[in-house]
């Protein structure tokens, strides 16, 4: 992948350029790479397949809520316009007034028995209560927000504790980032590498790789952004940019930092880019 910028040749499998060639333009690698964007991307409007599969749980979530609710809506991927059809995920977030008496781990797990006596077989992550609905995966996010302000509390489960940040931040962030076409490319190497690698993480990431990369050159900026993990993701502390004193990059252990570096090496060297991203 080194060269980009020079221009590749073809490789006879039909995968992505591999070696520096000066007849061949860097537009031709762009246009691939923006093709395999445009394959899995998946629009979030109301008849998008994570639209349809919410709307069969929301109503659930609705009669579980009140009278605290708050309000309902489609966040992570699908809010930030980085969904993939390859990922089947769908975040769903819940907010809540304060409920007198129960802090965010008995929200959580109220929820959680009220999704189990409604037989929705759900299982618990980091943050969120997954369910699957048609043939997807929805992440349902509980969060208090006390008043007019607008951060929310979460509970970790692998901490045991609340966390105090700001879901709506992450997501004006992330979209008006103008980086959804890499974030995009990044998760399909996630998918097709099935590497451990939570997605705001991931977005984090591929952001802070790009600081002062020009836009609009996809293959270059996937390029930069491997190179980066590789060299410098399993070092690099990671906080959540509403909350600095939330370490994101705690979410993987050294291990998993490692074989997602291992990994962008790899795909770095490899002869054959097919094999990491279509």
């Amino acid at each position: 992948m080194k060269g980009m910028r020079e221009g590749w040749a073809l490789n006879f499998s039909g995968g992505l350029p591999i070696f520096p060639m000066r007849f061949l333009t860097v537009p031709t690698v762009d246009q691939y790479a923006a093709s395999v964007v445009e394959k899995y991307h998946v629009d979030a409007d109301s008849g998008s397949p994570g639209h349809r599969a919410a709307d069969k749980v929301i109503p659930l979530l609705k009669e579980w809520g009140k009278p605290y609710l708050q309000g309902i809506t489609l966040s992570g991927a699908y809010a930030k316009n980085t969904a993939i059809s390859l990922s089947s995920h769908v975040d769903v977030l819940v907010m809540l007034n304060p409920v007198p008496g129960m802090e965010i781990k008995g929200v959580f797990w109220n929820l959680f028995q009220f999704l189990t006596d409604h037989d929705l077989r759900p299982r618990t992550r980091t943050v969120s209560i997954q369910v699957p609905k048609n043939d997807l995966l929805i992440d349902v996010i509980p969060a208090c927000r006390e008043g007019s302000s607008s951060g929310n509390t979460l509970f970790n489960k692998k901490t045991g504790g609340a966390v105090l940040t700001d879901v709506a931040e992450h997501v004006h962030l992330v979209a008006n980032s103008g980086r959804q076409q890499e974030i995009c490319a990044l998760k399909i190497w996630r998918e097709r590498a099935s590497l451990d690698f939570p997605s705001f993480y991931l977005e984090l990431t591929v952001l802070k790789a790009l600081e002062g990369e020009r836009f609009g050159q996809l293959a270059d900026n996937v390029t930069t952004t491997l190179r980066y993990i590789a060299n410098r993701f399993e070092a690099t502390v990671v906080r959540d940019p509403a909350n600095s004193d939330n370490m994101v990059s705690n979410e993987l252990s050294a291990a998993e930092k490692k074989a997602v570096a291992k990994t962008a090496r790899a795909a770095l060297y490899d002869e054959n880019w097919k094999k990491a991203i279509w």
